[in-house]
């Protein structure tokens, strides 16, 4: 790129401890520098809630939260970090949206959300209508990987008719993720229906963060404004809670 963009990524597992993220202290700070490496400067931790496969407390998110920032302050790492959850739509998420004990993207009201492979394309209209009936914005998590898109790309219109916003994981802009996500991503970009591309990082082995490298093919793609605003201007602006 001419110039370095200074990249958000808010949707991440960079955190030890609390899901099938990153598996210790070292690990976590490895990638911390990673993604500073690659121009990061504002990262959302999200560790999984998901019944019955990640249960973390908020309070134990809270602790290992506060030791990821002792870790990048004490490395004078040039990062901004938030902390909130992957929510997977389930009793666990339905229980708290109720009683609004959740935890958004940063400074706003956007939660990041997440479905299986069984839920139908009804299912998730019914999800985000939920969810924004409570007062929330719905930002789907790899919308890439849900049946119902791969049936017809266009429910991605009703999607953000209904009021979401959709993410894209980078590894799946670049191919990591198989060839069917990576062609639905890429119908996605082509039609401007993507709002976010954040990493997805889990490890230092297979799920790195690539966001240096996935800002530079769109880029090279798309045009530079594009990778601007689905890597930078937006994300930082659902951080901020200046975009809702």
């Amino acid at each position: 790129m001419s110039s370095r963009l200074e990249l958000a990524d808010l949707h991440c597992h960079l955190m030890p401890y609390v899901d099938d993220g990153a598996y210790d202290e070292e690990e976590c700070l490895e990638l911390l520098k990673q993604e500073t490496e690659q121009g990061v400067r504002s990262i959302c931790l999200t560790p999984h809630l998901r019944a019955d496969m990640f249960e973390s407390s908020d309070e134990e998110v809270a602790l290992h939260f506060a030791m990821a920032q002792r870790l990048a302050e004490e490395a004078a790492l040039p990062l901004r970090l938030y902390c909130s959850r992957e929510y997977h739509f389930d009793r666990i998420f339905r229980s708290r949206l109720a009683k609004g004990e959740l935890s958004p993207l940063g400074e706003g009201k956007t939660l990041l959300v997440e479905f299986g492979g069984r839920h139908s394309g009804e299912e998730i209209m019914d999800a985000v209508a939920q969810v924004t009936r409570a007062g929330w914005k719905p930002l789907i998590a790899h919308v890439e990987r849900y049946l119902p898109l791969h049936q017809d790309w266009a429910f991605a219109h009703e999607l953000r008719e209904a009021g979401a916003g959709l993410q894209v994981n980078a590894g799946s802009v670049l191919g990591r993720e198989g060839l069917r996500q990576k062609l639905l991503t890429r119908r996605l970009l082509q039609n401007d229906l993507v709002d976010v591309i954040a990493s997805d990082a889990h490890d230092l082995r297979i799920r790195r963060p690539e966001m240096e490298l996935c800002a530079r093919h769109i880029e090279k793609k798309y045009g530079r404004g594009l990778a601007r605003r689905l890597l930078c201007d937006n994300p930082l602006a659902i951080l901020q809670g200046s975009k809702e």
